[in-house]
């Protein structure tokens, strides 16, 4: 009976450790973690390269995020159309991109609580002007291929929308004169008039609220960093950020 009761509590030690090592395992694996996050780094000023780095307002949130959280990650720069697909297949782990939530998109990722809402805007050369909203029929718009700007490009009057792989490439086909303005949210709408005089900034739209995306099995994550964005709202720091960036 003795033997009996040492070889028991002998294997439940021997069952204690191997769980013990494989919970510390697994909290390893998971404190060791990178997460990849993805991004259209041809957005500025939400997201943009500088010397080769992604810089903007949205890269200035994830490092927020990023002390508060601890989390540590890498960012992969790709379309904008290739977001969402590209979580629902977990190749990335978040997508940030001055990305606006609608019901299409909320059926297929996970949306974090809004950071900041964002008016539309059109763009158009000076050459060729747009005289307010009621110019706004009848004319060819660029947008960025999948964006909700695409989708209010086509609501306008009579419009004639080419779609776009990036809003760089809409920017030369304005200035070329191949379309008559370009749909962008209001604070990319300033930065593009701002580095080219010969633009201006025609009408705003309704604003769109912006948020973080997560695959649908990233529930964890999602409430981590909505913790971490709802300190960020109430101590001001987004604030200060949109600020900084004028958006």
């Amino acid at each position: 009976m003795k033997k009996f009761l040492k070889l028991l509590t002998f294997g439940l030690c021997a069952f204690m450790l191997i769980s013990c090592n494989k919970k510390e395992s697994e909290n390893t694996l998971a404190s060791e973690k990178t997460y990849v996050i993805a991004t259209n780094a041809e957005y500025p000023p939400f997201e943009y390269l500088e010397n080769d780095k992604i810089v903007g307002l949205d890269a200035d949130i994830i490092s927020e995020i990023a002390k508060k959280t601890g989390i540590k990650y890498e960012w992969k720069n790709m379309n904008f159309d290739g977001l969402i697909p590209a979580l629902q297949t977990k190749k990335i782990d978040v997508a940030i991109a001055g990305m606006s939530i609608t019901p299409e998109r909320a059926k297929a990722v996970n949306f974090s609580i809004p950071y900041l809402t964002s008016n539309v805007a059109i763009i158009a050369n000076k050459s060729k002007p747009i005289n307010g909203k009621e110019d706004l029929i009848n004319k060819t718009y660029g947008a960025e291929l999948g964006t909700t700007k695409e989708a209010v490009a086509r609501k306008i009057e009579g419009a004639s929308v080419v779609p776009f792989s990036s809003n760089t490439a809409a920017l030369v086909a304005l200035k070329s004169g191949k379309i008559d303005g370009i749909v962008v949210d209001e604070s990319v709408a300033n930065s593009f008039v701002q580095k080219n005089p010969d633009l201006i900034l025609v009408t705003c739209l309704d604003g769109e609220p912006k948020a973080i995306a997560f695959n649908k099995d990233s529930v964890a994550l999602k409430e981590k960093f909505d913790k971490a964005l709802k300190e960020l709202l109430d101590d001001s720091t987004i604030t200060k950020l949109r600020e900084k960036y004028g958006v």
